[in-house]
């Protein structure tokens, strides 16, 4: 949505201004005396009652600061604050009444109407209106504000915007110094800062723990030049005469610590530039290499070493050993003089064309062999056909290869030996042919052949050991390589278990040269003491389906948490594991309260991401020992372990309530996730998974029907509660199967002249023990859905089937008057269903008029209660509103929904005669009757002097104990004769005994 800006600034969108005030995080706060005392100040200068400071989300109209009135927030839509953020500068309504814009709003801040309204608007730098500064008056001001007053409002809002622009300010401030102190901590090397004198000032906390130092007052001010001493003394001052004059020194020294541990350091030092370019100061990191110093002096030593070894190793020529050396890039520097002397190559080129004497036809694969392997940097051997000198016959090497790392793992030189392996290639080749078929069997087959003896702790393995687990063909005196250290018992296991019984197989985990884990399958049998052979295959594709299967058996597809099975069985185990430890398990049951309003106004796709997002949330708020799972719907699940216990779970609870609270934003849209959390726990409360689940799930049944939105711990008591709920349903039910529910009626009397213009129909409960029970007994069922459907069908065919024996009997009862609750409404035949048995029972739909509370109306079927009672009125059937007056936003109601007739709540009536605000309020109520030509009928009348005043203000209608309590239908049939009876004397003579109570009902 656009909306125009001031002439100054341009358009601004909706979804922008609400990231605005998201980011000033400034909703829902707690009040602060700063805001309250602008909107005191705003009410004194305005001169008006009422003042506030206000902020508009997507829905509601949130108050920060309020003088003369106490609500926090009222919706968005009936706020002038709404109309007034989209206006230019300064908006005032000289008088709301006669505004066509606001006339018929309900009023935003108080229970009186407010005539007056001015407001500035709470505008960012880019222009975009976080909320509004306003003042109210009771009364209209035709003249609105002076210059002077219009000048301090939009002052005020101003320092309103300046304040919220400093909170950002300083918050921002903070988390940047918090993020630079974990840095500086974070780091290992000791950061030093030094004034130009060269005193010490500053050291970091990873420079106090390598110079293990206890605190950094033990060090303050040491001088720049104490700190290094000796042979480096020199080096250390022209580095930090270099950093002084705004540039970087560095040298490496050694220092000993606090402790006399002497290190070697590598120091750099810069200087800290102020703001007009000179030095203020030095930064100086000294990193600790200590480590890479020693290394390098025991290459040194190895290197001499290895050089001796090679000058005494015996020379064979048939069989000659090449010792090398090469550079990082794989250029040689050095051969041993075996190489000189079986090539022929002159010393001053053998080291650069060394790949001349390669054989032809495999130079080319041996080059790009040898390129990758200097290239991946870790340990190789290969095998080289290389040329003899004396007769030019080439027979094969084999050349192994380490890398000489630095500090960083980098290799800086490569050494080396190549072999004489020519009689050994021979011997392969010549079995080559005759192990060709096996090879080629066990490579179709993707397994490895081999053999392992017992005595001498030798594995044999076949050619393709290589190519499928990365394992070097041959002989080695390691069975176990590669194998999971986890696995490595079962593997020992099954080599025993063949000693034993002569075979056997195993199934384990490998790792591959690359890090990935296969799963293996290995059988095996004994052939001889000294000889066991067997074969290995790779079963990972099929572990990977039973692990898949196992996933998808128990975890959830869409938030990929556990699913309730495994859910089940996690809090099984935890409390099997509880029961023996004597420790604690406690468990949140959270349900999202308007998941399905989500699902409904933004689709499925809104629903599953906010699924993903609060998995999200949950998983990131748990410990890894801790389980949270989606165990329905919209229903998540979290278990929690020791040591955590009830307590500790229930402050869980309110801090996962205040995470998911946090907005979520969904296609440029903001959503509040707003929950529902029951908690129960082991010991404290039962003690078997059945049990404590159903626990959690009353507590999180009393959070809804506390109004949704909180956390609650259980109790027994809730079960008791739950337990007797289940009890009245099912003495109900069976009430409905035995028919015990019957309709009682009460009168309703014109007040005009006396006679009976209506009943209302009331259910009571005939029970066979307990005798006649009212609603306020068994009134809880109608929150069943099933029962509540059920006995609004019994009562109405009762009803159309007693006013069927009424109209044949010619009996004057005016309209009956039909109570129906909100499940009834959920019902999308209702309407067809009532008249249909109007009809069955040939009584006309005129005959009656249905009753509906404000409940009805805002409940979340508002669309199909709207269609029914526009139904129920083109069919004849009238509406009446009860309880008018007690529920929130009635004149909305009384425009949106077709309305023939309000009854004003008993509430307002019991003090009529003492109380002069309940008279204000009826006689408002009959005045607005009339306006809309309404029909009201006040009820709960019970004394004479109600009657009379009710008379006077103009009420149409009455009802109540006065008059008559509610009976059964036999006794309908007398009291209207009696009544009519008393109505055929003089008018005068009637009204006056009606009123002083001779005449007797």
């Amino acid at each position: 949505m656009e909306c125009p800006g001031p002439s100054n600034l341009p358009p601004w969108e909706e979804v922008d201004r609400l990231a605005a005030l998201q980011k000033y995080d400034i909703l829902d706060t707690a009040p602060e005396v700063e805001f309250d005392s602008i909107a005191r100040i705003a009410a004194q200068v305005c001169g008006t009652p009422i003042a506030f400071i206000s902020f508009l989300d997507e829905h509601r109209q949130w108050f920060k600061s309020r003088i003369g009135f106490e609500i926090t927030e009222t919706p968005r839509e009936f706020s002038i604050c709404n109309h007034a953020i989209r206006q230019p500068g300064i908006f005032i309504i000289p008088d709301v009444a006669v505004d066509p814009r606001f006339g018929s709003k309900p009023a935003a801040s108080t229970d009186a109407m407010p005539a007056f309204y001015a407001g500035a608007p709470l505008r960012t730098k880019d222009g975009l209106p976080l909320g509004m500064l306003c003042v109210i008056d009771y009364e209209a001001r035709p003249s609105g504000l002076s210059t002077q007053q219009e000048a301090a409002l939009a002052a005020l809002a101003e320092t309103i915007m300046t304040q919220l622009e400093l909170k950002l300010a300083t918050r921002t401030a903070a988390d940047r110094e918090e993020f630079t102190r974990r840095l500086l901590a974070s780091s290992n090397d000791c950061i030093k800062v030094f004034d130009l004198q060269g005193r010490l000032r500053f050291m970091s906390q990873g420079g106090l723990r390598a110079m293990v130092a206890e605190e950094f007052a033990s060090i303050e001010g040491v001088d720049w030049t104490s700190l290094w001493s000796g042979v480096a003394a020199e080096d250390a001052s022209e580095a930090f005469e270099k950093a002084r004059a705004g540039g970087t020194g560095r040298f490496q020294a050694s220092r000993e610590t606090a402790t006399g541990i002497l290190k070697w350091w590598d120091v750099i030092a810069t200087s800290i530039m102020g703001r007009d370019g000179t030095p203020q100061g030095c930064l100086c990191i000294s990193r600790d290499i200590t480590e890479f110093r020693r290394a390098e002096q025991n290459l040194h030593k190895s290197e001499r070493r290895l050089r001796t070894l090679i000058e005494a190793m015996p020379i064979s020529f048939s069989s000659p050993q090449v010792v090398w050396f090469s550079d990082a890039e794989g250029e040689f520097t050095y051969f041993s003089d075996a190489w000189y002397e079986y090539t022929g190559l002159s010393p001053d080129i053998g080291c650069k064309e060394w790949h001349s004497v390669i054989h032809p036809l495999h130079r080319e694969e041996i080059l790009e062999l040898w390129k990758g392997s200097i290239r991946r940097g870790i340990p190789f051997e290969m095998e080289i056909p290389l040329r003899r000198s004396p007769d030019g016959m080439y027979r094969w090497f084999i050349v192994r290869g380490e890398p000489l790392k630095s500090e960083q793992d980098k290799p800086e030189q490569w050494f080396g030996i190549a072999l004489d392996i020519h009689e050994r290639k021979e011997s392969e080749r010549a079995l080559s042919e005759s192990e060709e078929r096996l090879q080629l069997a066990l490579k179709a087959a993707h397994m490895i052949a081999w053999e392992f003896n017992p005595q001498t702790g030798i594995t044999t393995r076949s050619d393709n050991s290589l190519a499928l687990l990365g394992i070097q063909p041959g002989a080695d005196k390691n069975f176990l390589t590669g194998i999971h250290p986890d696995d490595h018992r079962k593997v020992e296991d099954f080599l025993q278990q063949i000693r034993i019984s002569g075979s056997d197989s195993v199934e384990c985990r490998y790792i591959m040269p690359g890090g990935a884990i296969r799963w293996l399958r290995a059988r095996a049998e004994k052939t001889a003491p000294d000889r066991i052979v067997g074969v290995t295959f790779d079963i990972s594709e099929q572990k990977e389906a039973e692990e898949e299967i196992w996933r998808s058996a128990n975890h959830d597809a869409l938030t990929r948490l556990p699913n309730r099975n495994l859910f089940q069985r996690r809090l099984e185990s935890a409390l099997t594991a509880a029961n023996q430890n004597g420790t604690c398990v406690s468990l949140l049951l959270i349900d999202l309260d308007d998941f399905k309003d989500i699902n409904d106004t933004l689709g499925h796709d809104a629903g599953d991401a906010l699924l993903q997002e609060t998995a999200r949330r949950l998983s990131a708020m748990i410990r890894s020992c801790d389980t949270v799972a989606r165990i329905g719907g919209d229903e998540f699940a979290v278990l929690v372990i020791d040591p955590l216990k009830l307590e500790n779970a229930t402050r869980l609870g309110t801090l996962i309530a205040e995470m998911l609270r946090q907005p979520f934003t969904y296609q440029k849209r903001t959503l509040i996730n707003r929950v529902s959390i029951g908690i129960a726990a082991f010991p404290d409360h039962d003690g078997t998974p059945a049990e404590l689940i159903k626990d959690a799930d009353i507590a999180m049944y009393q959070a809804k029907s506390q109004g949704r939105n909180r956390v609650l711990t259980y109790s027994p008591e809730m079960r008791k509660v739950i337990e007797q709920r289940v009890s009245l349903g099912r003495g109900m039910r069976e009430a409905i199967a035995k028919d015990e529910i019957i309709p009682f009626y009460q009168p309703k009397v014109s007040l005009a002249t006396g006679e009976i213009v209506g009943l209302e129909a009331l259910a009571r409960w005939q029970h066979p023990t307990e005798g006649l029970l009212t609603p306020s007994f068994f009134g809880a069922v109608f929150d069943d859905h099933e029962i509540a459907v059920s006995i609004g069908k019994l009562l109405t065919s009762k009803v159309a089937a007693d006013v069927r024996q009424w109209l044949d009997q010619d009996l004057p009862f005016g309209r009956i008057a039909l109570n129906l609750s909100p499940a009834q409404f959920s019902q999308s035949n209702l309407v067809d269903t009532m008249l249909r048995t109007f009809d069955w029972l040939k009584v006309p739909p005129t005959s009656f008029e249905v009753e509906v509370t404000e409940t009805v109306l805002l409940g979340k079927n508002s669309d199909n209660v709207s269609s029914a009672l526009t139904q129920f009125r083109e069919s004849g059937v009238q509406i009446a509103l009860d309880d008018f007056g007690t529920g929130y936003a009635s004149l909305t109601h009384l425009k949106q929904f077709p309305v023939d007739h309000i009854k004003i709540d008993r509430s307002f009536v019991r003090d009529l005669e003492q109380d002069s605000d309940d008279e204000a309020i009826i006689t408002a109520v009959i005045s607005l009757g009339r306006s809309l030509q309404l029909q009201v009928t006040a009820e709960g009348v019970e004394t004479h002097g109600q009657a009379r005043r009710l008379r006077e203000l103009g009420c149409d209608h009455a009802q109540g104990y006065l008059y008559a309590k509610p009976m059964p239908a036999a006794q309908i049939v007398d009291l209207v004769r009696r009544w009519n009876a008393v109505l055929i004397k003089p008018r005068q003579i009637r009204s006056e005994k009606l009123l002083s109570g001779r005449i007797s009902l």
